[in-house]
């Protein structure tokens, strides 16, 4: 029996609203005219998912349908302990920090102990798994930043007026260096506390991820800027070139500590095709994708080394445009994957398909 609640990526007391809002966030995800020009599979694929949208829909959205079809659901797979809702625990989960959730991640609401449990049962043994694990990351880090900060705030002067690094000849708008200027001073602190932290834990996966990440996106939000015009950050890019490999060697050191993590390949191989893209040197980009490859065969639904693969394949020499858009299609498709790289596929098909 299908689930149309998981079709809709809904809670099955989610509202009528709700109801709608999924369906036509994910209905215009898998519009026909998005994928026009794309492999009969791949369309073969997106009409089945607009299917089973449809169907979801249809029964969700009319009361009637929609009770007949919670008394149906109910009867094929009961739940296996009938709870009120004031024993669920809605709190929101702790935040993803640019990671996709593992394979064995609950994300359902956790049941809360009653009183008379509470006399009886231990803390940790209600929380979820991630909970201690994300609470001692989250601890150490914010005491991190707040010593930091703390020491910036008390025993530096009072910083100087940035020095001027527009050409007079070609001023840029006057909420653009700003807003830039924040964002770069936002990740120089994220870079300083992600050191410390594997400084703490040196053998920690997640923190050379961590670390990576800050890297990764301080070097990206210049390139970005670059790519859309700004030549007055062409230097300051040029300066941080070296951070793609920075960020190259702390996803390796990720993959070494956990060899079965597909997001440190993934994001290994994008960092080392970016750096090769931009010195002109083709070694880079081969072993970037060599790291992509190896990432989907860990896990094919990979939504960042589905991107990688396709940046490593339009990189090449000559670029293998066909490729990337697949591996960029095949990622526009994937359900559950984040918006943001979501909106990255798109744009690298919009911009390779002309």
């Amino acid at each position: 029996m299908q689930d149309h609640y998981e079709t809709l990526q809904v809670h099955p007391k989610a509202d009528a609203e709700t109801i709608r809002a999924a369906y036509g966030l994910l209905a215009e995800r898998y519009a026909a005219e998005r994928l026009e020009g794309v492999a009969e599979e791949l369309q073969h694929l997106a009409s089945q998912r607009r299917e089973a949208l449809e169907r979801a829909f249809r029964v969700l959205s009319d009361p009637q349908q929609r009770a007949e079809y919670d008394a149906a659901l109910a009867n094929v797979a009961p739940a296996p302990e009938a709870a009120a809702d004031e024993e669920l625990d809605y709190r929101p989960l702790p935040p993803a920090n640019r990671q996709e959730r593992p394979a064995d991640f609950n994300a359902q609401p956790t049941r809360r102990a009653t009183r008379q449990q509470r006399g009886r049962t231990s803390a940790q043994a209600r929380q979820p798994e991630w909970l201690a694990p994300a609470l001692i990351v989250g601890v150490c880090t914010f005491v991190i930043v707040l010593a930091t900060l703390l020491s910036t705030v008390l025993g530096a002067p009072p910083p100087a007026a940035p020095a001027a690094t527009v050409p007079p000849n070609n001023p840029a708008p006057a909420a653009t260096q700003p807003d830039l200027e924040g964002i770069l001073n936002q990740f120089e602190t994220q870079i300083l506390s992600a050191r410390q932290v594997v400084n703490t834990v040196p053998d920690h996966p997640n923190a050379w991820l961590q670390l990576g990440h800050a890297l990764y996106d301080s070097v990206m939000v210049v390139r970005e800027r670059l790519d859309q015009g700004d030549l007055t950050v062409q230097s300051l890019y040029v300066e941080r070139l070296p951070r793609w490999l920075e960020a190259a060697d702390a996803y390796r050191r990720a993959s070494e500590l956990d060899p079965s993590s597909a997001l440190a390949h993934a994001d290994l191989a994008a960092s080392l095709c970016y750096y090769g893209q931009s010195i002109n040197d083709q070694n880079y980009i081969r072993e970037g994708l060599t790291e992509a490859e190896r990432a989907l065969a860990l896990d094919a639904n990979e939504g960042r080394a589905l991107l990688g693969a396709g940046i490593c394949y339009a990189f090449a020499d000559p670029p293998q445009l066909s490729a990337a858009l697949e591996q960029w299609q095949r990622l526009v498709l994937l359900p559950e994957v984040e918006p943001g790289l979501i909106f990255q596929a798109r744009q690298l098909i919009q911009e390779y398909s002309q």
